[in-house]
């Protein structure tokens, strides 16, 4: 969810005062619902145990479909012409999603912790950087997932560093 929050953010404030942004907003919101789609279908089918995904094994197939889906999604933006500016933020789904099943191939890093540092990274770098005064909410996520038993301390700091590490390398070289 804070992706999909960071997004509507971005792009309302990127294209304001038309309400077109929000329709980039939505668009990309969407996408990052695709992922969580491919997992709710696969535990119906039996596939997995539940949602969480915390076998390693579980988490390269639905990563891969939600990259794929931001992928997607992405090209149809810039083939209907969205602007620059939400194209740079827009790119991090399918960056992000790849970064993280790379990793994954080498390991476990925390994707909620990579997507909440890479949002208040995104707001901060597009909106103002006052929101960088979000970052205790990235330590929030970080704890929920240590808290559940997700993910280790080492886990939830590489998600926090690829998310943050990730936005800072790509967007503002598109801008």
């Amino acid at each position: 969810m804070p992706a999909a929050a960071a997004g509507l953010a971005v792009s309302w404030h990127l294209t304001w005062p038309s309400p077109a942004g929000l329709v980039w907003g939505l668009t990309a919101a969407v996408c990052a619902a695709l992922g969580v789609l491919v997992v709710a279908y696969g535990v119906w089918h039996g596939w997995w145990a539940d949602i969480h995904l915390s076998r390693h094994s579980q988490r390269p197939l639905p990563l891969a479909c939600a990259t794929v889906a931001a992928a997607v999604v992405w090209l149809a933006c810039r083939e209907f012409g969205a602007p620059r500016e939400l194209l740079a933020a827009a790119v991090m789904a399918p960056a992000g999603g790849a970064a993280v099943l790379v990793c994954t191939c080498f390991g476990k890093v925390s994707l909620h912790t990579s997507a909440a540092s890479g949002s208040v990274t995104l707001v901060a770098l597009l909106v103002d950087p006052w929101c960088a005064a979000l970052f205790p909410l990235v330590a929030a996520v970080a704890w929920a997932r240590l808290r559940t038993g997700a993910h280790t301390p080492g886990q939830a700091v590489a998600g926090a560093l690829l998310g943050t590490g990730l936005t800072l390398g790509v967007v503002p070289p598109l801008l």
